[in-house]
């Protein structure tokens, strides 16, 4: 179709003339987007380095670009999810990548994750932080001097409350699992 419309391009640039019942049949469609698939839930790049790019993929895993998008190779596809909600690569080192899992976009069909992954060989391989429960990790936030210090955001189940909703830290890389923070629960009474 592309060379159809390139080669009829071609001819009137040239010739100056077309026949227009050769476009009689052809009908304008939709091509995107997507209605249950294809959405990108989380992305990004190396700062100094723009041509490698990570994103992940709302049911599809992540994927990686070393050529600014021209091709992309899946990296998380061992792992027990596909769904990712965030993507977080420490700028001092961009061998250390964290994800965490579960579409954050809540909609009629959601994605759900298995935790927060790490990788420290550009995504060879992963390690599992925790917070196999907390179904969405909306935000992971890595410390810019510290790639161990990370914040993560769990918003918890879709449709119903959970104990693993709130802001977690690590301060070991996960090492010792990731601590609960702060509570994203609504509170039973009022702290004065």
């Amino acid at each position: 179709m592309k060379h159809l419309i390139l080669l009829w391009a071609f001819s009137v640039t040239v010739f100056g003339q077309y026949d227009s019942t050769f476009f009689k049949g052809m009908k304008a469609r939709s091509i995107g987007p997507a209605n249950m698939s294809g959405r990108v839930a989380a992305i990004d790049a190396v700062i100094h380095d723009p041509n490698i790019i990570y994103v992940g993929a709302a049911t599809g895993g992540v994927w990686k670009s070393i050529n600014g998008g021209t091709t992309w190779k899946p990296i998380f596809d061992e792992q027990n999810t596909a769904s990712i909600g965030s993507i977080s690569i420490y700028q001092k080192n961009p061998n250390i990548v964290w994800v965490g899992t579960g579409e954050a976009n809540v909609r009629n069909s959601v994605g759900v994750g298995r935790g927060v992954y790490r990788t420290i060989d550009a995504g060879r391989t992963w390690n599992f932080l925790g917070l196999e429960k907390a179904e969405k990790i909306s935000t992971v936030i890595v410390h810019p001097d510290n790639p161990d210090i990370a914040y993560v955001a769990a918003m918890g189940t879709t449709w119903g409350e959970n104990p693993e909703r709130g802001v977690y830290k690590t301060t070991d890389g996960g090492k010792h699992g990731i601590s609960f923070y702060m509570s994203m629960r609504k509170p039973e009474r009022p702290i004065s």
